[in-house]
């Protein structure tokens, strides 16, 4: 549960600064909304995407990332202690 939670927060504010870096960073009104709205709706892909062709928000990239991850063993973590007590 713990790292579930740590997970999520984590998630949510590396998405939210990424967004805010894309926005920052975009040369035009277009460019801004298309960048906010990929890294809006397509964490952490669209963050890895923005990384790759702008070079910028490397930090709130791996905050996401490391978000994910620490997410995804709290859930497995919380299934597996779900699993334990079920009835054979």
């Amino acid at each position: 549960m713990l790292f579930s939670g740590l997970g999520g927060l984590l998630m949510l504010v590396g998405a939210i600064w990424l967004i805010v870096v894309a926005i920052q960073t975009g040369q035009s009104t277009a460019d801004k909304v298309i960048w906010g709205l990929v890294n809006f709706l397509c964490q952490p892909l669209g963050g890895i995407i923005f990384y790759i062709v702008k070079k910028q928000g490397l930090v709130p990239l791996i905050l996401v990332i490391v978000g994910a991850i620490l997410s995804g063993v709290g859930f497995s973590t919380s299934m597996n202690e779900i699993m334990q007590q079920m009835p054979r």
